[in-house]
């Protein structure tokens, strides 16, 4: 398993407290948000370049700027294009391997639009995703959301079924959003080849894992991803309780050190055992 941390882009201004910590830690990766990313100037972009040669960027959130509207009467598809014809190539190029689609204010429905003319003007844009994605290799991960941040998409199912046929654009999982809906993890264990991403938190508050957290609200989602084979990215996203530096090292080290031993509680069963399940 690789783990690594969301973040923003706070370093870039000289305050490197958790970036310092990610990297003091022993994170595999950070995970930026790509749309900040989109709007860095050469200077800044020559400094995230330099920045991210202490610790890869292998994924990237926050996929759409909010100021380019993907769904509704007002659907801008040639700007969907270009972004996409800008920002892949650059995110190839800083060593991302998986981008999350989320973005619960772009993509929800507006009023005096119907659920299924979003659900076509979404399709339109994972076939755009997918025609630039296949150029650079990346894959975008739909990401589902719960409803009080956006009214669809609100479970792995439906990111399932909104990239069906689709190669380089599939579905990934957070377990805070699996809580806040309440739902099971069925829907991943039936489509197991689509889960390409996976962000962890504690849901209670949506924060950073620590070693005094409720272990039982991790259980089903770690045997899930244990039984599927899953051995691939997963990112903290989170928000920290300290405000310190010197806490804030401690937290983001603590986290890092009680997911590995989770993870490396739950052996799964054998293939035979999984599949007469």
């Amino acid at each position: 398993m690789h783990f690594g941390y969301c973040m923003g882009l706070n370093f870039l201004e000289g305050d490197m407290h958790v970036f310092e910590s990610v990297i003091k830690a022993g994170f595999d990766y950070v995970e930026l948000p790509l749309s900040a990313i989109s709007g860095l100037s050469a200077g800044k972009l020559a400094e995230l370049k330099k920045a991210l040669q202490a610790i890869p960027c292998r994924a990237a959130n926050l996929f759409f700027p909010q100021n380019l509207t993907i769904v509704g009467p007002s659907m801008d598809i040639g700007g969907v294009n270009a972004y996409l014809e800008r920002m892949l190539p650059l995110a190839a190029e800083l060593g991302m391997e998986n981008l999350v689609f989320g973005n619960g204010g772009a993509r929800k429905i507006p009023e005096g639009s119907s659920h299924d003319s979003v659900w076509d003007n979404l399709r339109t844009v994972v076939e755009i995703m997918e025609t630039h994605a296949a150029k650079s290799g990346i894959i975008i991960s739909v990401e589902p959301l719960n409803h009080t941040e956006t009214n669809i998409i609100n479970s792995f199912g439906e990111a399932v079924d909104l990239t069906h046929g689709l190669q380089y654009v599939a579905a990934m999982i957070d377990n805070y959003h699996v809580a806040m809906e309440n739902q099971s993890f069925d829907d991943v264990i039936s489509h197991p080849n689509k889960l390409r991403h996976l962000h962890i938190a504690y849901p209670t508050g949506r924060m950073v894992p620590s070693p005094t957290d409720d272990m039982t609200l991790y259980v089903d989602f770690i045997k899930t991803v244990k039984q599927l084979g899953y051995d691939d990215k997963i990112s903290i996203e989170g928000s920290l309780k300290s405000t310190a530096p010197d806490e804030i090292k401690g937290e983001i080290k603590s986290s890092l050190e009680m997911l590995k031993q989770l993870f490396n509680m739950f052996i799964p069963p054998t293939k035979e055992a999984w599949i007469n399940k």
